[in-house]
């Protein structure tokens, strides 16, 4: 029996990963959909997506301890094990946290609950699934251009994007001999949800008009593109790579 092609996105109810979501059922890929606390939001996408003709699994999941991350991952490997028509082609990390706290302001708590959403979240998942994974499989990394450009009030944050841009390079190496590509994309500002509150200001805009080589924000679906076109045949010969979709800032 041939098995249905799978791409896991997390975080995925909202924002860049709903895009990402729907952008990879558009190009055939079946979808299991992590979310963690938008039951609504995460039902509503999957009758979206089911609507395009692709079949969707939901998985729901706190990354913000080593528990949930343990549980996340339990569930999905049950899953992948009962469910004999799945073949997992793609991994797609996009859940994640950012601060806006500075430097001195950080405390344990957040400091823990950032990586463990950004960085432990991440590498344990493809660690316990890898083992599912396709020959000549994908994964692909939301990063951020924070780690090209200082921003002191988002150390951490930038920390947490950094280790992930280290983990894609040496992950591809240590993944290349199975066919399987590691890439990362690095958003820069993005029109969603979660920066609508600034970026729909007069001086929102401005900043983002000033920091951008093309003068305005990006859109969650030019990231679905990118991620897209890794994702494909078309993407098959590039690994270990950082692509910044930044619209040029900073340049």
């Amino acid at each position: 029996m041939q098995k249905n092609k799978y791409a896991l996105v997390t975080g995925a109810s909202r924002g860049i990963g709903k895009s990402v979501a729907i952008q990879l059922a558009t190009d055939g890929f079946n979808i299991l959909l992590h979310y963690n606390q938008n039951t609504e939001k995460a039902n509503k996408l999957k009758k979206e997506i089911e609507l395009i003709g692709r079949q969707v699994k939901l998985i729901q999941g706190d990354f913000n301890s080593s528990e949930g991350i343990e549980a996340f991952i339990e569930k999905t490997r049950k899953m992948l094990i009962e469910e004999n028509d799945v073949s997992l082609h793609t991994i797609v990390h996009n859940a994640g946290h950012a601060t806006s706290n500075a430097f001195g302001e950080v405390d344990y708590n957040e400091f823990d609950r950032l990586f463990n959403a950004n960085v432990k979240a991440p590498y344990f998942i493809t660690q316990s699934l890898i083992e599912f994974l396709e020959f000549s499989g994908r994964i692909i990394n939301l990063s951020s251009g924070v780690t090209r450009i200082a921003f002191p009030h988002m150390m951490v944050y930038s920390m947490t994007k950094g280790a992930i841009n280290t983990m894609t390079f040496t992950l591809a190496k240590e993944l290349g001999a199975k066919g399987i590509t590691v890439n990362s994309v690095m958003p820069g500002i993005i029109d969603t949800d979660s920066t609508a509150n600034w970026l729909h200001t007069e001086e929102g805009q401005e900043n983002a008009k000033n920091m951008s080589a093309l003068k305005r924000e990006g859109q969650p679906e030019e990231i679905a593109n990118a991620v897209s076109f890794l994702a494909s045949e078309k993407g098959s010969f590039i690994t270990g790579h950082n692509m910044d979709l930044t619209g040029g800032s900073h340049l």
